[in-house]
């Protein structure tokens, strides 16, 4: 593009240099004595030749300008080049569009290389057009018969050849401004790409940033190494917790459960000796009033007094109030042992619940297990499994009552035998051969006074007839005798 650009100017300079020395062969003395009409087409030619030397003044600029263009088109296409291989670098994709851009830029850059040449072509023919009309005026001016018809000629050749400049420099207009045009938008697609390139290159940073982070993280993220020994502290920290939480339980269970035996043991031996002394009480209490009625009863035969049967209906009551009032002596205290086992379930339960929280060490001297549990609190270790250890709590609940069920069950046992053996130790011999017990007789007898006292009344007969037949096993004598007796 340099090398033509050098030719256009150097046939540029020729031409002018050319029209200056027709210049000064018309400018010279032997011309001015010419006629009128070489003056004035003199005139025409000085005309046409400033107007030639406008043009080429004006070809030579923009034939600097085109050459400006084509070294910053140049210039662009070789950092598009470099951007598009940075872009197909980084993104890894073919190059179809770039090559479509270059194939339109190299049209372009033709364009204007064939705009250049026309120019540098026009201007070649306008320098050698007007180096033959100076010749031409040199022949006329020599011979004047034919210089009219060679000064038309040359007008007309120039008139052809400036309309034709004219035309060719609007054709070489039109074409710099579609160019131009062309270039603008070729601009803008080079901007919209270099957009592109800085969203790119800012996400790369991005990313980039990101990794870096994400590497950060990992190299600060303890290894699988130390996550494994920390897993088999805990691991060894929670069995020696359940195992010292198992021997915490269990010596809790034994402790409670001698406990337990223990006030069965001891509710045992009061009731043991309740019943003992309620039976000597009652024994003697029979033999007293056997001794003191069995003269009465031989004096006074099938008809005892009736002072003697109120003393002997009061002792019968008396021996009954005694028992009730064992009776309720025995239920406070079953009341009692009953509160005492339950204050001691509820110290139980607040033991286990303290033990829900951080499980403490078991102690080693063996001392109260509240005062373990205080002085334990203090010294917690790691947490405890809560599954397991609410099943171990709820199984300790559990057995506890169950051991409860248990003990009231013993308690209503020892209850009804403590009544069975008091019934039995009324009487101081076993049972005779009718089956009736002391205590039975003794109730008849008390029967068999009312009914004596009240012979004349038939309704209290009536009333005790069948208890007497059930009691004492009346024969039909016996019911026909008392049936004489009513009847009286």
């Amino acid at each position: 593009m340099s090398s033509t650009a050098n030719r256009t100017e150097d046939a540029a300079s020729s031409a002018l240099d050319g029209d200056d020395a027709t210049a000064a062969l018309l400018s010279s003395p032997a011309v001015t004595t010419a006629t009128a009409e070489v003056a004035q087409l003199r005139q025409e030619l000085h005309q046409c030749q400033e107007k030639f030397a406008s043009w080429k003044a004006k070809a030579k600029t923009g034939v600097e300008q085109m050459r400006a263009q084509i070294v910053d088109l140049t210039c662009k296409l070789d950092e598009s080049n470099k951007q598009r291989a940075l872009l197909e670098a980084s993104l890894g994709r073919g190059a179809a569009l770039p090559a479509l851009y270059v194939a339109q830029s190299q049209e372009f850059m033709h364009a204007h290389a064939i705009a250049a040449a026309c120019l540098l072509v026009d201007t070649v023919l306008l320098s050698h057009s007007g180096g033959g009309p100076g010749q031409y005026k040199d022949t006329a001016a020599t011979s004047p018969a034919r210089s009219p018809t060679l000064q038309s000629t040359t007008t007309e050749s120039l008139q052809k050849t400036v309309k034709d400049q004219s035309d060719r420099l609007k054709e070489a207009h039109h074409a710099l401004k579609r160019l131009s045009n062309e270039l603008q938008q070729r601009t803008a697609a080079l901007h919209q790409q270099d957009e592109n390139l800085a969203d790119l290159r800012r996400r790369l940073a991005e990313l980039e940033a990101c990794n870096t982070s994400l590497k950060q993280q990992l190299m600060s993220v303890p290894n699988a190494q130390e996550w494994k020994h920390a897993q088999e502290e805990l691991d060894q920290q929670l069995a020696r917790t359940r195992l010292e939480y198992e021997s915490r339980e269990s010596q809790l269970v034994l402790q409670h459960s001698t406990e337990v035996q223990a006030l069965k043991a001891v509710h045992e031996r009061e009731v043991q000796e309740m019943q003992r002394e309620q039976r000597d009480a009652v024994a003697q209490a029979v033999q007293d009033a056997l001794a003191n009625r069995s003269p009465t009863l031989v004096r006074g035969g099938a008809h005892p007094g009736k002072t003697d049967d109120d003393d002997a209906y009061l002792d019968l009551l008396n021996d009954y109030k005694a028992m009730e009032m064992q009776c309720a002596a025995a239920t406070q205290e079953r009341d009692t042992m009953a509160a005492e086992q339950q204050m001691l379930l509820r110290e139980l339960q607040e033991l286990l619940q303290s033990a829900r929280g951080p499980l403490p060490a078991s102690a080693a001297n063996g001392t109260s297990t509240t005062a373990v549990t205080a002085a334990d609190g203090a010294q917690a270790t790691a947490g405890w499994d809560s599954f397991a250890d609410t099943a171990n709590l709820k199984e300790a609940v559990r057995r506890i009552h169950e051991q409860r069920l248990t003990f009231a069950k013993l308690q209503e046992e020892l209850m009804h035998s403590r009544r069975e053996v008091m019934q039995l130790r009324r009487c101081k011999a076993g049972p005779p051969e009718d089956g009736l017990s002391a205590q039975q007789l003794q109730y008849v007898r008390s029967v068999v006074v009312q009914l004596l006292c009240s012979l004349s009344d038939i309704r209290v007969a009536r009333h005790l007839l069948p208890v007497l037949s059930m009691l004492l096993k009346f024969t039909d004598d016996d019911l026909q005798a008392i049936t004489k007796a009513m009847l009286q």
